[in-house]
């Protein structure tokens, strides 16, 4: 089973977002991204053992979080940009908060042996993927008369590790487990310090 961990978006955002394919799709053969299979990727591991499933539950049970995390969804992008763009997106606001995240669910998969990644992390949620050959001009047209390219805020309070099966009908994802938000603060002084401050 393929595996990766990632952040839901809010109904908001999902609205906003499926308008927006709703408006684009008539002017170019992408393979559509389906509203109930949008996210943001934190980690994708891909092939697991699903014997070993509970250790990566375990794992990622262990993730803090340094404070709250609010992103901003806005803009789009053909990655790569030349000379044969891949993915279309919506870039994510990657604030130190979020990359803490990231950084965190790294760091507790590092100890199964899953490595990190190297490339930077750049955040983003994926709308569609490219077909060989396929003529953007009319889509690009379309993106230039849009009203605006501002898609909505994500808060998340917890973060989801799903499971994905590819299917003639592209691939199907199902939530295997969410984790809510554990707070890491700051270390307490001692007590015997705290008086002399």
């Amino acid at each position: 089973m393929q595996l990766f961990v990632a952040l839901d978006p809010n109904v908001k955002v999902i609205a906003n977002l499926t308008e927006l394919v709703r408006r684009l799709a008539p002017q170019a053969p992408l393979r559509w991204v389906h509203p109930s299979n949008m996210h943001v990727t934190l980690k994708y591991i891909g092939d697991w053992e699903e014997a070993r499933l509970d250790d990566v539950v375990s794992a990622l049970s262990q993730v803090r979080v340094a404070g709250k995390i609010k992103v901003s969804l806005a803009g789009l992008e053909f990655f790569p940009r030349y000379p044969a763009p891949r993915v279309f997106w919506v870039p994510v606001e990657s604030t130190p908060a979020l990359r803490q995240l990231k950084s965190s669910v790294d760091r507790e998969l590092m100890k199964l042996g899953i490595p990190g990644d190297v490339c930077p992390y750049a955040p983003h949620l994926t709308l569609g993927r490219l077909r060989n050959g396929c003529d953007l001009t009319e889509m690009r047209e379309a993106m230039e008369e849009l009203p605006s390219r501002e898609f909505g805020t994500l808060e998340p309070d917890s973060f989801a590790i799903y499971g994905s099966k590819l299917t003639p009908n592209g691939p199907v994802y199902s939530k295997i487990d969410e984790f809510p938000f554990l707070m890491r603060f700051p270390a307490r002084q001692p007590l015997s310090l705290a008086r002399h401050l």
